[in-house]
């Protein structure tokens, strides 16, 4: 949240590498306490199966955050901190979906241009997204979201994933049947580098693939190749990793222009 980013406004831009780090250590820090308070209540009340689901919220005064430049020195700055920041932290519970089985699968409809401030986490993106909720299909479970139609960069709250056929013959059955062949296939997901996330869960399916072996391709998946897609599953902090069982994508691109869904046609891909 507090990173130095040329692009993003809405980050500390003018503070140094060394601010940065400061700011993030008061910030871990006071993080830390308020779970301390909270964590072993949650625990005593979680059930059976039940994991927990923790939301840390930091807001304060830009202003004067900008002017304490001494941060983490042990001056007054530090103590200041407490004064200008706010922290909400809310833990919920949560039974993860069983990866696999059919009913616990993603949704996935493609209904809005990628987000502007993607390599951080800010509560405004929640207000951003909300226009994008009139365009929802019913039963979809998660928006996509591309700039142009085609390539697909991430979803609203997941990082998005395909397993595809690495080219035009083996769409023509070359490899269809021949699971065991690792290299008929590559996965592929956007990279950082096209304003997506940089979601913890990304980059550990990236290290997982290279470390067996499995061919990854960061590039936006296309549309337009959706007939060489054997697979797909999103990514995130509290799904991990979950499957997907069908893709909408409007047609014409143009008409997500309609105030609602009913007034879109949609072209659907279903995973088997």
């Amino acid at each position: 949240m507090f990173k130095a980013n040329k692009k993003s406004p809405l980050l500390f831009s003018p503070f140094s590498v060394t601010s940065s780090l400061k700011w993030e250590s008061r910030i871990r820090s006071l993080v830390s306490n308020s779970l301390n308070q909270v964590l072993p209540i949650a625990l005593k009340e979680r059930s059976n199966g039940e994991e927990l689901a923790v939301t840390a919220l930091v807001s304060g005064d830009i202003e004067k955050l900008k002017a304490m430049k001494n941060v983490g020195g042990g001056g007054d700055d530090d103590n200041g901190v407490f004064q200008v920041l706010d922290l909400h932290v809310h833990i919920g519970s949560y039974i993860p979906p069983v990866f696999g089985i059919e009913e616990s699968g993603a949704h996935l409809a493609l209904v809005g241009h990628g987000r502007d401030f993607a390599d951080a986490k800010y509560s405004d993106w929640v207000r951003l997204r909300k226009p994008l909720e009139k365009l929802r299909p019913p039963s979809v479970t998660e928006l996509l979201l591309s700039n142009d139609g085609d390539r697909i960069l991430e979803g609203c709250i997941t990082n998005f994933f395909v397993i595809c056929q690495r080219d035009k013959s083996e769409a023509e059955g070359k490899y269809l049947d021949d699971y065991n062949n690792v290299n008929s296939v590559e996965v592929q997901t956007a990279p950082i580098s096209d304003g997506v996330l940089p979601g913890v869960i990304r980059q550990l399916v990236i290290e997982v693939c290279h470390s067996k072996g499995i061919p990854v391709c960061e590039v936006a998946p296309s549309w337009e190749e959706h007939r060489l897609w054997e697979e797909a599953f999103v990514t995130n902090s509290l799904r991990v990793l979950q499957h997907v069982e069908t893709i909408k994508v409007p047609q014409p691109w143009e008409s997500l222009d309609s105030k609602s869904f009913e007034g879109i046609s949609w072209i659907e891909k279903k995973f088997q």
